[in-house]
Order: structure tokens, then C-alpha cells, then sequence
């Protein structure tokens, strides 16, 4: 009896039955859902009582770890008062003051907007780290799942992004710049030299239905992509909620000076 063909058969049975990925079809996985929290700091180079709030906003973002993001939005309305906040742009203001009618507030620095939904006053660190615990206590199917990938082509930074599920939502991508140290030479903070982190630079906010989409931002001048870090968040268009948010990782591209 010839013992030799049988066996070969059975070994490639078995090697089938044992490796079944390299016949089966490639799974697309959806970006995960998960309780995120949104940090949005309205401040301004030009207000005495913002600095301790900069600091709070970066101690928490890197204390709390991925899940929460902090922006710092700079407004234009102190600059009337003896300084010229770099920073600031008359989109941060309007966007401040659309949060203040929705949720029935003044329009104050320092304020901080938590998931949309909360605003506190940016020094009240032990408020603001109550509210973050309260938002990560939500179950994960109260958020949508984000993922997105940045590319920076000549002047030019492209986001690709993806949701776990459709909208409609209000997406947000923004480019911030890690850090930025500023030499104040008049108004309340006069001789200061300021840390700001995650500033906002460049914001595009739009309606999605479906689950993914694409966008470019202008890249400010002097900055690289090292320097630089993009931030996609979603807000349900109904009450303004944050339910998702995921820092973009790099792709292939590159930017350079």
C-alpha cells in the first residue's frame, strides 16, 4: 500500500484548516467608540487671568492621555486693550459666542468648554477635572468612533478621516500648533514671555452624513509638521455635544520649510 500520497493529502487538509487568513477576505475594522473629552480653552495673550488657565489646559490634556483633547482658541476682543494677540482671529470669537447663546452664558475669558456642553470658568481646575471624570463615566455607545490620517503637501496639511457611524454630525478638523512661546510687551501681561499649547491655527467645521470624508488646511508660515498636530472632533448637530474625537497620525507625506 502506498502510504506516501495519503499523507501528503491529509498534511494539505490540514494546512488549510490551519491557515484559513490567507484565503479569507480582508476585514475593514471601524474606528472604535469611546468616552472622549474636548477641552475648549477661549483665551487671550492680552488677559492677566488667562495664563493660569494655559498651564491648567496643558497639565490636564497630558495628564489625562489620548482620550482628551485640549485646543486653545485665542479671541480678538482684548486686542483693543494694549496688545496684539497673534493668535487671535474674529472665527474664535464668533465660534465663543455661539456657545454662549447655546448654552445661556457670558462671553468671558478664561472659559472653557467641556464637550460642548459645559462651560467653566478656565481656572476652576478641580471643576473642570470633575467634569472630565464625569464624561469618561459614559458608556462608549453614547460616542462615535474617529479615526484620521494627515499628510502635509507644500503649503498644505490633508486629512483623511472616518467614522464608526453616519451622521448627521458637525465635523471639525483643526491644525494646532504644539507650542508657541510669546514675548508680551504690553497690555495686563506686559513682560511676560507666554506658553500657549495646542493653539488653534486653522479650524474648518462642516456638516457629514456619510462616514468618511477628506480636507486640506493652509499650513502657517514658519511651521513644520513637528511643530504642528491636526484634530478631528464631531458634534452632534442637534444639541452640540462632542460624541467623537482622534488626533490624525502622520502618512507618508511630508512638510518642509
Amino acid at each position: 500500500m502506498n502510504y506516501v500520497p495519503i499523507f501528503l493529502t491529509l498534511f494539505g487538509m490540514a494546512a488549510t484548516f490551519l491557515s484559513p487568513v490567507a484565503n479569507a477576505p480582508t476585514k475593514h475594522v471601524k474606528p472604535a467608540a469611546r468616552p472622549v473629552v474636548v477641552l475648549e480653552l477661549f483665551t487671550s495673550q492680552g488677559c492677566s487671568s488667562c495664563p493660569p488657565a494655559d498651564r491648567s489646559l496643558q497639565e490636564l490634556t497630558a495628564k489625562a492621555g489620548q482620550d482628551v483633547y485640549g485646543l486653545s482658541f485665542h479671541v480678538d476682543y482684548w486686542n483693543r486693550l494694549g496688545w496684539q494677540d497673534p493668535f487671535s482671529t474674529k472665527q474664535f470669537t464668533d465660534r465663543q459666542r455661539q456657545y454662549d447663546r447655546a448654552l445661556n452664558s457670558q462671553t468671558y475669558t478664561p472659559q472653557l468648554v467641556v464637550n460642548g456642553k459645559q462651560d467653566i470658568v478656565g481656572g476652576n481646575r478641580s471643576k473642570i477635572e470633575q467634569a472630565i471624570i464625569a464624561v469618561q463615566r459614559q458608556p462608549a455607545s453614547a460616542f462615535v468612533g474617529v479615526d484620521g490620517q494627515v499628510g502635509y503637501t507644500g503649503n498644505q496639511a490633508v486629512i483623511t478621516y472616518e467614522l464608526s457611524a453616519s451622521g448627521p454630525y458637525r465635523v471639525n478638523v483643526a491644525l494646532v500648533q504644539k507650542e508657541a512661546r510669546t514675548a508680551v510687551r504690553n497690555g495686563e501681561n506686559g513682560g511676560q514671555t507666554l506658553v500657549n499649547t495646542n493653539v488653534v491655527r486653522q479650524l474648518k467645521t462642516f456638516d457629514q452624513n456619510g462616514l468618511s470624508g477628506n480636507v486640506s488646511l493652509p499650513i502657517p508660515a514658519g511651521l513644520s509638521a513637528d511643530q504642528m498636530a491636526v484634530i478631528v472632533y464631531v458634534q452632534r448637530t442637534d444639541t452640540g455635544q462632542v460624541v467623537g474625537a482622534a488626533r490624525c497620525s502622520s502618512s507618508d507625506g511630508h512638510h518642509t520649510n
